[in-house]
């Protein structure tokens, strides 16, 4: 078969090749070519040392050189181009004790974790599926290379990946490979909290989130973090009714304006599969795989809000607005136009109208109306040139003009506001 590759990919390939060496293309770069996905990044194995790798190219770098991983610079772009290699003992389950370089790509290629990821391609002399990678990309199957015990027992953060792959491409785990995964599931004890965040933030932002429940299927759930297993499965099965919305590029016509990040972004993703959790567990859990601090405090917001409901009426809701960003306020009424189908949100859906808040919150920002402090035209040192002390009387100040504006914007001039001051 044929498949496109970037001419800096094809520059690289052909000068190894011109030295004597082999070269292809490898792994995911391939199986998301054969899918018609655009790839992320093009890695490169071959027969050259590393040695022999720099001696090919004018500017690289000793990204792991011991591993035999040289990134090529080409312009402004990167490559890794790594030297075919097999793996020695895993003795942390995460790591090979050592490698050692072989001139066999088949070698190399036996070592991977995913049939789907064997594959190489060179241009001259095509697909190399020596796995049946392909075979299992036309299927929409995710199965190990050899023994899925083995390949498991070697490095842990497979048994992640092997779900996350499942829940990227809407593929099944294959069921000895599935077997081999609850078999192995402790196993996640080894793996970094923070690759496990890295692996799970990947699985809820696929257009399947619903596929989390492979995590609880697969008795892998205990091993994620302490609170992880308190996710209320029964939710689990509403997520497959979201779907439409979930997939990334499903925007309803009432988010059009430029502004929030929706459900793309990994905050409002954690926000909606924690529904039903206690704030305090979410925080926990999100603490415990190491999140970022604008992940965990924008999630607990959003999780904490989702079920109280927006106060009806233009004053009322900038009033809403103004407690947090905008974007933010805009991801809040994602997260509710997702958790409509939801059992956790229909208490709370009876108690507002989203439609008609998401119709004025567009069209306040459509009118350009005050809504924070920074959109007053009045400032504290204007309050200071006016003869107010500096101090809690001019934050006092500002609120009240911020009131004021709320409910009528006219107000929002620098003559009016100081003038209610007299």
């Amino acid at each position: 078969m044929h498949i496109e590759i970037p001419d800096k990919v094809g520059f690289i390939l052909s000068k190894l090749e011109e030295a004597g060496f082999e070269a292809y293309a490898v792994g995911g770069c391939i199986r998301d070519s054969i899918l018609g996905r655009e790839p992320e990044d093009w890695d490169i194995t071959t027969s050259a040392l590393p040695k022999d790798i720099k001696a090919c190219f004018k500017r690289t770098v000793d990204t792991g050189i011991e591993h035999g991983t040289v990134t090529v610079l080409l312009g402004d772009d990167s490559f890794e181009v790594t030297t075919y290699r097999i793996d020695g003992e895993y003795r942390d389950l995460r790591h090979p004790a050592e490698v050692s370089f072989t001139n066999r790509v088949a070698e190399d290629l036996r070592r991977r974790d995913f049939t789907i990821n064997a594959m190489a391609y060179n241009p001259a002399t095509g697909l190399l599926d020596l796995f049946d990678g392909r075979k299992d990309l036309e299927a929409g199957i995710i199965r190990c290379v050899g023994v899925p015990d083995e390949r498991f027992g070697e490095d842990a953060l497979r048994i992640l990946r092997a779900v996350r792959f499942a829940a990227q491409l809407g593929f099944e785990i294959e069921p000895g490979t599935a077997k081999a995964i609850r078999g192995h599931a402790a196993n996640l004890k080894a793996v970094s909290r923070e690759r496990i965040l890295t692996e799970i933030t990947k699985l809820i932002c696929s257009a399947h989130i619903e596929r989390i429940e492979d995590l609880f299927k697969l008795g892998l759930a205990p091993y994620i973090a302490g609170d992880f297993s308190s996710i209320d499965i029964r939710q689990l099965k509403e997520l497959k009714a979201c779907a439409a919305l979930i997939k990334d590029g499903a925007v309803p016509d009432a988010f059009k304006l430029v502004g929030a990040a929706g459900l793309s972004a990994r905050y409002v993703r954690f926000a909606f599969l924690t529904e039903g959790m206690k704030t305090d567990a979410v925080r926990r859990m999100l603490k415990e795989l190491k999140s970022d601090n604008d992940t965990l405090n924008k999630c607990i917001t959003l999780q904490r809000m989702v079920f109280k409901p927006i106060p009806s009426g233009r004053y009322l809701i900038k009033k809403e607005m103004s407690g947090m960003s905008p974007e933010l306020f805009r991801d809040l009424l994602w997260l509710k136009e997702a958790s409509r189908n939801t059992g956790f949100y229909a208490a709370c859906s009876k108690e507002e109208d989203l439609d008609e808040a998401v119709r004025l919150h567009e069209d306040i920002l459509i009118k350009q109306e005050p809504v924070y402090l920074k959109d007053l035209s009045v400032t504290g040192a204007d309050l200071k040139a006016a003869g107010i002390a500096e101090g809690p009387e001019i934050g006092r100040l500002l609120e009240d003009f911020l009131d004021m504006v709320h409910r009528d914007p006219y107000m929002n001039t620098k003559e009016k506001l100081m003038g209610s001051l007299r």
